[in-house]
Parts: C-alpha cells; sequence; structure tokens
C-alpha cells in the first residue's frame, strides 16, 4: 500500500511533540510490514524521497492580492491559510505521481479540509486532542473570534473526512457530542509503542526511592501547580523525599501574566522545599527515558489527556504510576489493577494515593508490573499498524464506492 502521513515536523527527536512521536513509531512499522509510507511535513531535517517538504509548494495563483483578502476576511491567519493550501498541493502530486493511495492528517487548523473536498484520495483524519477540548486550558479568560474560528474550522474538516481514528473512546465521543456528529466510519486505534525488554525495566531494588518524577509542561493543562502543591504536602511528611519536574515552561494562566515555573515556586514555598524540586525543563527524549526508572513513582496530573505518551513511555518501563483519571486515561490505567487514579485537581487524593505508593513497596511492584505486560499487550507497534492498515483498506473500500455512484 501507498500511504502518506501528515506531521508537523520529521523525523522524531528534535521537536517534543506526542504527535512526532506517534507518526514515528507507526510509520516504522508500516515500512517493516512492506507498505511505502510518505511523509509530508513543514520541518524536516532529513532528506529522502520519503520525506516531503510542503516548503517546496505553492500555488503561483495564490497573488499578493489575495493574500492580502484572505488577511482580512479570515479569522485564522493567513500562514494556516496558506499551509492547508501547501497540503492539498502536496497531497495532489502524491496521488498523480507517487500513487498514494490513503492520506492520514491530524484534526489541527481543520487542514485536512481541502485535501478531503478534493475527492481524489480517501482521508483519514487522526484525532489527537481537538481544539474545543484544550484551547479552553491555553485561554482561559478569553476565547477570541480566531479560537472560534478554528473550532469551527475543525468541526467542518472533520465532518468532511472519509474516515475517523482515535487512541480512546473519549475523544470520539466528546467530538460526536460538541459537532452533533455521527461519525460511523471511525476506529479507536491505541498509540504504538515498543515496551523495554525485561532486563531494562524500573526496579524497586535498584530506583531511589526518595525520588519522584513529572514529566510535562508547566501549565494548567498538565497540572503542574497540582503536583507541586501535591509534593509540598508529601515533603512535609517524608523529610528525603525529592521531586524531578522534566518539561517547558509554559506558564500559569493568570489575570495579568502568564506565571511562570519560578516565579510559582518562590511566591508559594519556602527555600528549604524549593531545595528538593529539581527542574529539568525541556529534556532529549533519550535522556529522559534513561532517567526514567530510577525514580520510584511516575505522577501524572493532566486536567486533560488523549491517551498521552508520557503515561505509554512510564509503561513501557514498568514504572509505578499515579494518574489523574481524565480523558483516556482511565482506558489504559485501571485502578489498583496497573496503577492508581485519582480525580482531577484533587490534590488530597493525589497525595492519598503518592503516599501509600511510598508506604507499600509490594503493591507498588504488582502494579508496576502490570504496566509493562500490559503495554507488551496491547501497544506493539506492529499490533497498532495491522490495525491501521484496515481501517485504511476499509477507507479505500468506502472512497472507491462513494466516488463510483
Amino acid at each position: 500500500m501507498k500511504i502518506a502521513i501528515y506531521v508537523s515536523s520529521w523525523p522524531a527527536g528534535h521537536e517534543a511533540s506526542g504527535i512526532v512521536t506517534y507518526t514515528a513509531q507507526l510509520v516504522s512499522s508500516l515500512r517493516s510490514l512492506g507498505h511505502d509510507v510518505y511523509v509530508l511535513t513543514p520541518d524536516p531535517t532529513e532528506d529522502d524521497k520519503y520525506t516531503i517538504n510542503l516548503n517546496d509548494f505553492r500555488d503561483g495563483r495564490l497573488s499578493r492580492l489575495w493574500r492580502r483578502i484572505v488577511a482580512k476576511v479570515s479569522s485564522l491567519p493567513l500562514a494556516s491559510v496558506e499551509h492547508a493550501n501547501k497540503i492539498r498541493l502536496a497531497a495532489r502530486m502524491l496521488v498523480e505521481e507517487k500513487g498514494v493511495e490513503v492520506i492520514e492528517i491530524e484534526e489541527a487548523f481543520g487542514w485536512n479540509g481541502q485535501v478531503s473536498r478534493l475527492n481524489i484520495v480517501p482521508v483519514v483524519v487522526r484525532l489527537h486532542g481537538p481544539f474545543f477540548s484544550t484551547g479552553r486550558f491555553n485561554d482561559a479568560h478569553t476565547y477570541t473570534p480566531m479560537n472560534q474560528q478554528r473550532e469551527k474550522q475543525e468541526g467542518q474538516a472533520i465532518k468532511a473526512a472519509h474516515y475517523i481514528t482515535t487512541s480512546c473512546t473519549s475523544v470520539l465521543d466528546s467530538v460526536r457530542e460538541h459537532y452533533n456528529l455521527e461519525l460511523a466510519r471511525s476506529a479507536i486505534i491505541p498509540l504504538p509503542i515498543v515496551a523495554a525488554p525485561e532486563r531494562e525495566i524500573w526496579s524497586a531494588e535498584t530506583c531511589d526511592r526518595n525520588k519522584i518524577l513529572y514529566v510535562g509542561r508547566f501549565d494548567s493543562i498538565k497540572g503542574g501547580d497540582l503536583i507541586l502543591r501535591a509534593f509540598s504536602e508529601l515533603a512535609a511528611s517524608n523529610p528525603d523525599l525529592r521531586l524531578t519536574f522534566v518539561g517547558p515552561d509554559s506558564g500559569l494562566k493568570t489575570d495579568d501574566e502568564p506565571l511562570c515555573f519560578e516565579d510559582f515556586v518562590r511566591q508559594n514555598f519556602d527555600e528549604s522545599l524549593r531545595s528538593r524540586i529539581d527542574y529539568r525543563g525541556q529534556m532529549k527524549h533519550a535522556d529522559l527515558m534513561a532517567m526514567r526508572t530510577s525514580h520510584y513513582l511516575t505522577v501524572i496530573a493532566s486536567q486533560y489527556e488523549t491517551m498521552g505518551y508520557m503515561l505509554l513511555e512510564a509503561m513501557s518501563l514498568g514504572c509505578p504510576i499515579v494518574s489523574t483519571a481524565v480523558g483516556g486515561i482511565p482506558e489504559v490505567i485501571q485502578n489498583e489493577h496497573n496503577g492508581l487514579l485519582v480525580p482531577s485537581q484533587d490534590q488530597s487524593a493525589m497525595v492519598a494515593a503518592c503516599q501509600r505508593m511510598l508506604n507499600d513497596v509490594d503493591l507498588t511492584k504488582t502494579l508496576a508490573r502490570q504496566t509493562w505486560l500490559d503495554c507488551q499487550e496491547l501497544y506493539n507497534p506492529d499490533t497498532v499498524a495491522d490495525q491501521t492498515i484496515e481501517v485504511y483498506e476499509n477507507a479505500i473500500a468506502d472512497f472507491k464506492a462513494i466516488t463510483r455512484k
């Protein structure tokens, strides 16, 4: 099969993006199964015949006057409109010159809409986190016309897609409800990840039992403030406990300026606690994975998640997990089966669950082992690739049946 997949940068490694990680895992398995996979990207760092640089595509008919008109009448940035057009041009080339049979693209900004409406190839839209579900965290106090237009555009493009996939039922259900769409042609396909060999997974005997790990942006949606406040309580009862905080500082939205990590910590905690917080900022993926098993516990505090690689990466190494029960996480973590779940934004419950893990090493070992076993069974990239090919085949068959009418 000849396949094209859009992704914001390529290859994986130079951008912290779960979507790029997903694409890298999927593309590798699809190619190992014998499929030709082209990657469309505006940010390539390698040059080969299967990497399609969107910056090579420009429609000469789009004059300066057209651009000025679009800038005035569109609520979306002109760059986004032009980006969608580049994707359309690249898709047409791939179909006409390379024989591509199906294109997969994320839902962001409704970029797939132009390709879907060409009606020359089936378009599979992969829902990673529609703006209506995440935008409220990024712009808590106002919802601008640009935000409203993006939300509308994504809905129209999702409706125009020939097939929909996503990693969890919660996302699909929320899209159906929000946009009042049936989405009959849809499928749940989990995120792929390779489970580490048993010799490399977490061990209670070799980790530092006084270290907790948090991986995620410092912002409202990922709950960076919640884990810091929870750690403050835990630190009072566990004098040797330390927190490693890994992730970029996006700042907490406030009525005034965003509050950065350093200011938040300084305003809320005394020096004795601050010295026990190891803020690493954004780390290289390989360095992060190498340090995961050295921590006794991994904590996820998000207010919203789909499925998320910050969860799956911990599972792939058999790390013990305490997480908020939001979005698709309860579809992956079952409380007291392969982790502990707590309600979103419930600081007391988060503290209690972490303390329970700290006190009960046998429970922690049991749950950690199960995360690794579940990862092996459910999220193997070749299994996910097989499920994806089945969807592509269905999308192609449906598309042919519709276009023949």
